[in-house]
């Protein structure tokens, strides 16, 4: 993969997927507003002629990136689900936010929802797609969740889909508290909380 600083353009047989995969590096560090063209094709290692060959839009590009986030998500999780279980791979999503900031002094959090904030009310059309982001990625750990509660992985017998919600609920708002300046300290209770509706 070619350094995404690098400001030299590729040629027309670029890969469309390696260079998708620099641009959603890009928008979840910079965010879609704070965006720029310019900056987005610096970060892509493309030209603005080979930019509009392959993408209409900045908007486009970034429609592109969120599915392809959701899509990486699921890969992850399949990977962890095989290689550690569904309970311990749900663990492990909560523990990389935590991990980050020990590691890095910060972390970034989910794309999707950092998008969803950024959009509400502003891109109606994008605000639609993180929806439907979304409403996917909540299915899929709901299938994650039933799977598990069929093989007494998980033995809380409340439905699948409330236990999902609940998940991302408490992922989502321990983020945004280690965002607004927590210390992991704070949060730890929040992987706690995890575990006991794991259980």
């Amino acid at each position: 993969m070619q350094n995404k600083n690098n400001s030299v353009g590729r040629p027309k047989t670029f890969e469309k997927d390696e260079i998708l995969q620099l641009a959603m590096l890009h928008f979840w560090e910079h965010g879609y507003n704070s965006t720029n063209l310019d900056e987005l094709l610096r970060s892509m290692g493309i030209k603005k002629s080979s930019f509009y060959r392959t993408f209409k839009s900045k908007e486009e590009v970034f429609s592109f990136s969120l599915a392809l986030y959701r899509k990486e998500t699921f890969a992850w999780l399949g990977v962890l689900q095989k290689d550690i279980g569904t309970k311990q791979a749900l663990l492990e999503m909560v523990k990389t936010s935590i991990y980050q900031v020990q590691e890095e002094g910060r972390v970034k959090g989910c794309l999707l929802m950092n998008s969803g904030k950024e959009c509400y009310l502003k891109h109606p059309t994008l605000s639609h797609q993180i929806s439907v982001e979304f409403e996917a990625i909540l299915e899929f750990i709901t299938s994650f969740i039933a799977q598990a509660q069929e093989k007494k992985e998980i033995e809380n017998t409340l439905e699948a889909k409330k236990i999902a919600m609940r998940y991302l609920t408490i992922y989502n708002g321990m983020i945004m508290m280690l965002q607004a300046g927590a210390s992991v300290k704070d949060v730890e209770e929040s992987v706690e909380m995890v575990e006991a509706l794991l259980e």
